[in-house]
């Protein structure tokens, strides 16, 4: 019997088997669709975006085939923003749940319920359902600033909350939240979010009592407005800030950020304003203020990738190096000698393109006796610059530091030249300019505008290019005597043996001649040369011309007729942003008849301003000298017809280029 069973049950499962197999090929090779679907349902009515939309569908089949699954889709203009299937194992009724999204710009309207019912033959049936979806209305929005202090906000129209709060300040950051906590809109770090709880920035002309708005449709906010004058403000819990600056820009800098700290001078420089001129070029910087430093840090890129050097020599170069360098000073606690990181390394400021700059002043960035860092192209080991003339190598020549290259010295490393001395307060300016690559770049060395009395020492015909700051007042060494010519343009003597400079920022050569007696002084570019007019009105403007003009003197061996050359040119005094002053003394300077000169935008032939047409123009309107507008020696300036000059009289040549080089205007004022 228990054979008979066994072959029996063997049997059985053959069969089993061979039906099951057929199955397979019946129901899922060679389906043939069968059935209809039907589906029931009622009205949806409104839903709330944000909120959940819940409703019963009725599933049946016509013919009682077998139900397999229910789509349910909810579409936004076509566009399906949230779905979900339902497994229809009986016909019945199935709650279905769909999520609403909150979604910005989407206005109050009726969105479309797409559901599909298929049976286990794959017939299927489609139907659309209209849902009424509006925006919800939030009675208890409020208005948090970043510390921590709350507003009330009040609907004035449809989705337009307002508060009004009272602001000292330009600039300030806050987000928006219900009092329950179920809403909330901040920044994500590039826009304004639901559910985010970051600051948003908000900027007014008007400080004081100020209106702040915010539309939960299209989230607008305010006030928004564009400032002449951008704010940078800190705070303790937001300390750090990434924001696209652009070179020559004014910022303010505030909050936990005083004038007591050191705000990193190669990056920003304090105008008469009190503002912050931003120095570096165009892009995404990550500021950071270090309280326990007192240090306002400036570095390109973000806080979690800052910028590093490419290949093509654009990027970032950063110093690392022993105890001897550091910023904001030698003394900080973030001193920590070849430590690698942002916090402790010490970022150039790309102040023109490809061409990087570090400002150090000896005895507080710098020691006096302890110089030993590094060039690389990022704030941890990497790319390093080396001085053997690699493809990242430096070249330098300059009488007090030195590049390394192996023999004596760490390849790359700066050192202090065998016998050069440092002296405190001195300003030294490092500048690496990668345009023309990254080997052999010329690293040049200059002394800046300290603080105190800052001394220079001239040669004769030898000049000294430095960084002159309005205001700073310098002592002349060297060949310069008490009873020399300082042109009184750039320098007022002060009657102790010092000069004050009166011109505006930048680079200069500061040059004497022994023969003349005369301290000479006009700007410069990178490379040390006279600078050249440009397109905005900026750079240099000189006077070329007859013997009737001259510094020092008219009688200085120096007054070469029509001669071109910075030793025979006079150059104008750069006293603001594209205007320019010379002052001339008839009989000293200026001769009382023939007057013939012309002002061009560099020593020599080139740009020249003309009284009629072209694109550097002059006109004037003064008693005594006229801009020659006739087709011959256009542009010279002439006396006017009965002009008469006197010995003795002093005269104030002022040239206006702040409504463009085509529009300039000359003015002539007698002292």
């Amino acid at each position: 019997m228990k054979t008979k069973i066994s072959r029996i049950g063997s049997m059985l499962l053959g069969a089993a088997l061979f039906m099951f197999t057929s199955c397979i090929d019946e129901d899922y090779k060679n389906i043939i669709k069968q059935g209809d679907p039907l589906i029931g349902v009622s009205s949806l009515g409104t839903a709330q975006m944000g909120q959940q939309t819940t409703f019963n569908v009725n599933c049946t089949d016509k013919k009682g085939e077998r139900l397999s699954t229910l789509k349910a889709e909810l579409l936004f203009t076509s566009e399906t923003v949230d779905a979900t299937t339902i497994r229809t194992k009986e016909a019945g009724d199935y709650s279905v749940t769909l999520n609403v999204p909150y979604l910005q710009y989407i206005p109050n309207g009726e969105a479309i319920v797409r559901l599909t019912l298929q049976n286990v033959t794959t017939s299927t049936t489609i139907i659309e359902v209209p849902l009424t979806v509006e925006r919800p209305h939030l009675s208890n929005l409020q208005f948090i600033t970043a510390d921590s202090t709350v507003y009330q906000m009040t609907e004035e129209a449809d989705y337009l909350y307002t508060t009004t709060i009272h602001t000292s300040e330009s600039a300030f950051k806050g987000y928006f939240m219900t009092q329950d906590g179920e809403w909330s809109f901040g920044s994500n770090g590039t826009e304004i979010a639901l559910g985010q709880k970051g600051s948003i920035d908000f900027q007014t002309n008007n400080a004081g009592d100020v209106v702040v708005s915010f539309n939960t449709c299209d989230y607008s906010y305010g006030p928004n407005e564009e400032i002449t004058i951008q704010p940078l403000n800190f705070t303790e819990a937001e300390n750090i800030i990434t924001r696209q600056l652009e070179q020559g820009r004014e910022y303010t800098i505030g909050g936990i950020v005083s004038s007591e700290w050191f705000i990193d001078n190669d990056f920003f420089e304090l105008n008469d304003a009190g503002n912050y001129v931003f120095l570096g070029v165009d892009g995404i910087y990550t500021l950071t203020a270090y309280s326990k430093y007192q240090f306002l840090q400036v570095y390109s890129g973000t806080a979690s990738e800052p910028a590093t050097l490419q290949p093509d020599g654009s990027g970032a170069i950063w110093v690392i190096g022993g105890n001897g360098i550091n910023k904001p000073f030698l003394t900080s606690s973030n001193n920590n000698g070849w430590w690698t990181g942002t916090e402790w390394d010490q970022p150039m400021a790309q102040v023109k393109d490809k061409v990087y700059q570090l400002t150090l002043t000896v005895g507080k960035q710098l020691s006096a006796s302890d110089v030993n860092f590094k060039f690389f192209g990022q704030p941890n080991w990497g790319t390093e610059f080396k001085g053997d003339g690699s493809d990242y190598s430096l070249v330098c020549d300059h009488d007090v530091f030195g590049v390394g290259d192996g023999n004596g010295h760490d390849n790359g490393n700066i050192y202090l030249k065998e016998g050069a001395t440092l002296n405190e307060g001195d300003v030294y300016i490092f500048t690496i300019n990668l345009t023309g690559g990254t080997k052999n770049a010329p690293l040049t060395i200059t002394k800046g505008a300290g603080e105190g009395v800052q001394t220079v020492t001239l040669a004769d015909k030898e000049p000294q290019a430095m960084t002159l700051k309005k205001g700073m007042t310098v002592q002349f060494e060297g060949i310069v005597g008490s009873n020399w010519y300082v042109d009184p343009d750039f320098f007022k003597a002060n009657g102790d043996g010092t000069y004050t400079f009166l011109c505006i920022n930048g680079q200069y050569a500061i040059k004497a001649y022994a023969d003349y007696e005369y301290v000479q002084v006009y700007p410069i570019n990178d490379e040390g040369k006279p600078a050249t007019m440009q397109a905005d009105g900026t750079g240099s403007i000189w006077i070329i011309g007859s013997d009737c003009v001259n510094k020092p003197l008219l009688t200085s061996a120096n007054n070469k007729s029509w001669w071109t050359d910075p030793d025979w040119d006079q150059c104008m005094a750069p006293i603001a942003k594209g205007v320019y002053r010379i002052t001339l003394t008839v009989g000293q300077q200026l001769a009382a008849t023939g007057i013939n000169f012309k002002f061009f935008g560099q020593p020599t032939w080139g740009i020249e301003f003309n009284g009629q047409g072209g694109d550097y123009h002059l006109d004037s309107d003064n008693d005594w000298f006229r801009v020659n507008a006739a087709d011959s020696d256009n542009g010279n300036i002439f006396l006017k017809d009965g002009a008469v000059l006197n010995d003795g009289d002093t005269f104030v040549f002022t040239i206006d280029l702040t409504a463009g080089v085509a529009n300039g205007v000359l003015t002539v004022e007698k002292k």
